[in-house]
């Protein structure tokens, strides 16, 4: 039996996997830490989460043979005390420890809240693998500790390339923490989190998700300004003054928990894998798909054309943050993958058609209610939508 500790179950990542690993084995149970909200306890939150990922999945009527393996303890990673947790009565037995409990701000980090999470917390959580005396140590990182690499990145022994925001520094630095740790343990590197591959869906949207809505509601801005429907092709004069990418590391998100959860039924042997595929799109190819959706012109990506109207920087304030995911060059090998799952499982290039439908997607279940974008989210290619 397994009794895994786990950290971060209300996020994407940690709820997928519970979900997946639960529905193929039942020699697993679970204890997992999770903060309360204002209005909801750490357990109402926990099975809530559950429950909308077994929706997800297909699997609404397991929820809760799901839910009768996951126990719950009130905390939160940066609180966490190991001496005392390791003595909770719900610890006994715990053999392995799954940490993919993260903030990912990638803005500047003023008030170190992000360096606490990720590389503070990632202290407590080893301090208490080592008290249980645990036999694995399974570590949710990010590709992007890449930082400003220029190249290929290979899985094992990463490098301090220097980083492009707080984010990257702490989450590489507290794998270096797992990695020290003396725990027999798995690195799990995920890029770019989006929509699955049978129909784009994605129920929790981040990252490059705040550029559809950012761009859908200045189009909507924009033509109320100029008197005309927003169905309309209209010309935004909007410039990313960022280098265009080769190599921009969409991985869907039941790729990710497909292939977390395969590893982690695999012997643990100190190995870190790159959880991104080996299809990545180009910043082109991402910047006309979202054009052809939303009927747009004049979106350009170019660094050396800094326009300095109110509305560009506008956009500068709220995703220039996201700029070097969009310009990086980087190339990460999947040589681990490959070996561990074989090459089969890196079969599913997005592409432009693929990148058309989770964009589609992504209007059609989080903007219900806004017509003109319903219209165009359900309008194929270059057909009327009047």
């Amino acid at each position: 039996m397994k009794k895994i500790f786990l950290t971060g179950i209300t996020g994407l990542v940690g709820s997928t996997f519970v979900v997946a690993l639960l529905r193929e084995r039942q020699d697993c149970e679970f204890v997992c830490l999770a903060r309360k909200s204002p209005v909801k306890s750490a357990r109402q939150r926990t099975e809530e989460i559950i429950r909308d990922e077994c929706v997800f999945d297909g699997c609404p009527e397991i929820a809760d043979q799901i839910l009768s393996k996951v126990q719950v303890i009130e905390g939160d990673v940066t609180d966490l005390d190991p001496v005392s947790m390791a003595k909770n009565p719900l610890m006994q037995g715990v053999n392995v420890v799954f940490h993919c409990a993260a903030d990912v701000n990638l803005s500047q980090d003023p008030t170190g809240r992000t360096y606490r999470i990720n590389f503070n917390g990632t202290q407590n959580v080893v301090a208490l693998a080592k008290l249980l005396n645990v036999k694995e140590l399974h570590y949710v990182g990010t590709a992007y500790i890449a930082g400003k690499l220029i190249g290929t990145a290979i899985e094992d022994n990463p490098l301090d390339s220097g980083f492009n925001n707080p984010y990257e520094e702490s989450k590489y630095k507290a794998e270096m923490l797992v990695r020290e740790s003396g725990i027999p343990f798995t690195v799990y590197r995920p890029s770019i989190i989006t929509g699955r591959r049978s129909d784009g869906r994605i129920r929790k949207p981040l990252a490059f998700y705040r550029i559809l809505e950012f761009l859908g509601k200045l189009k909507s801005h924009r033509c109320s300004k100029l008197g005309i429907s927003p169905t309309s092709v209209v010309n935004l004069g909007i410039n990313f003054a960022t280098i265009p990418s080769e190599h921009v590391y969409f991985v869907p998100i039941d790729y990710v928990q497909e292939v977390i959860t395969a590893l982690f039924q695999q012997p643990v042997t100190n190995t870190a894998y790159h959880v991104t595929g080996e299809s990545p799109l180009t910043t082109k190819q991402i910047q006309k798909a979202i054009c052809d959706v939303l009927r747009l012109e004049g979106v350009s990506v170019d660094p050396n054309e800094n326009l300095e109207d109110r509305d560009n920087k506008l956009m500068g304030r709220f995703l220039g943050d996201l700029y070097p995911y969009f310009s990086s060059d980087i190339v990460f090998d999947q040589s681990n993958v490959k070996k561990a799952l074989g090459d089969e499982i890196l079969n599913w290039p997005y592409g432009a058609a693929g990148l058309e439908i989770l964009i589609r997607s992504y209007y059609k279940d989080y903007f219900p209610k806004v017509e003109w974008l319903q219209k165009l989210a359900t309008t194929p290619g270059n057909a009327s939508v009047e």
